[in-house]
C-alpha cells in the first residue's frame, strides 16, 4: 500500500505528465492513428478492428489512470 506522501508525488507527477504537451500530442496521435487504420478495415475483418479498439483502450486506460492518480492525491491533500 502506498503512503500518503506517495500517492501525492504520484498524482503530481501524474498531473505533469497530463500537462506535457509533447505526450498530450503523442496520445492524441496514437488515437488518430487508429481511427486512420480502422478506416481502411473491411466492416468483415473483426481481427483488425478488435487490434484496434485494443489500441484505444489502451490509450484510454492510460489517460484514466493518470486522471485516478491526481484525483487520488487530490483527495489526499484533503484529509488529515
Amino acid at each position: 500500500m502506498k503512503s500518503r506522501q506517495q500517492v501525492i508525488d504520484d498524482g503530481r507527477n501524474a498531473a505533469r505528465i497530463m500537462q506535457d504537451t509533447d505526450f498530450v500530442r503523442f496520445m492524441d496521435e496514437i488515437e488518430q492513428d487508429c481511427w486512420d487504420e480502422f478506416k481502411t478495415t473491411t466492416p468483415s475483418d473483426s481481427e483488425a478492428r478488435e487490434g484496434i479498439y485494443m489500441k484505444l483502450r489502451g490509450v484510454q486506460a492510460v489517460r484514466q489512470k493518470l486522471r485516478a492518480m491526481e484525483d487520488n492525491a487530490t483527495i489526499e491533500k484533503k484529509t488529515k
